[in-house]
């Protein structure tokens, strides 16, 4: 499906940002996070604020390869709850900034298909988006998300899971052979997907079809089901078919 607009992300990942630190603020940092059990929400403020700002260093130095995560300007989270939420608002914020300044067009590295700044702004929208429901689940206060940002993130869940050298779906193996189709179908909003399995890795089209099984519900839902970031208790969706099929293209494409 097309993507959204540039600022469009840009405005999420704010948005999503301040929302994550006002969570951060207010909550208590040895909560756990259950959809990331080795964590609490100290640390999980800590990831999502070093990768803002690891993204920030990728996109300043128009870095062409992969760069570490060592000398990270601000690097170190403060110690208290207060300043934990500054710091991650401060470098998510630093980021949307300098990509809105570059634009969507400029060329530099990426770990899935695409090179350049477009790619960054998607993924930090949905990265801090998803990371906004983790600090909810840990504090007991799941959010509203917008259904065409979360059928955008199913969208773009599928097309990173499918680039040869994307390292974050390290079960995407399950999903190479035959037979086992998928058809995912957001009912509120625009967005249909069929996935395949073949013998070279798993494909999906956008678009209606009939898999051997579907799931279909709100966006919003089918975005947590694939996330495994979905509440106990809040599933309006529909499985049709086999549902050990289901949880095995759930498995498969687990991000990491």
């Amino acid at each position: 499906m097309a993507w959204l607009e540039h600022e469009r992300y840009l405005t999420a990942l704010e948005s999503e940002a301040r929302r994550f630190a006002e969570l951060v603020a207010q909550g208590d940092p040895k909560a756990a996070v259950p959809s990331c059990p080795e964590w609490n929400l100290a640390d999980l403020c800590r990831h999502q604020g070093l990768v803002h700002r690891w993204v920030t260093k990728v996109v300043r130095t128009r870095a062409q390869e992969r760069v570490g995560f060592h000398d990270l300007p601000g690097g170190r989270a403060p110690d208290d709850p207060d300043g934990q939420a500054r710091w991650l608002l401060s470098g998510a914020l630093d980021l949307a900034a300098l990509l809105r300044e570059r634009g969507p067009e400029e060329r530099v590295w990426g770990w899935a298909l695409e090179q350049h700044t477009g790619f960054w702004a998607r993924r930090m929208a949905h990265e801090t988006l998803v990371h906004r429901i983790d600090a909810e689940l840990a504090v007991g206060q799941v959010g509203a998300v917008d259904p065409e940002l979360a059928a955008d993130n199913v969208d773009e869940l599928l097309h990173n899971a499918g680039a040869p050298a994307a390292r974050a779906f390290p079960r995407r193996e399950l999903l190479r052979g035959e037979g086992g189709s998928l058809h995912l179908h957001c009912t509120d909003v625009h967005g249909e997907w069929m996935l395949r399995r073949t013998p070279e890795g798993f494909a999906y089209e956008e678009g209606h079809g009939k898999g051997e099984a579907a799931v279909r519900g709100p966006a919003v839902q089918l975005m947590l089901l694939l996330n495994k970031r979905l509440p106990d208790g809040r599933n309006d969706l529909e499985v049709i078919g086999d549902g050990d099929l289901v949880a095995l293209w759930l498995d498969g494409l687990t991000f990491d």
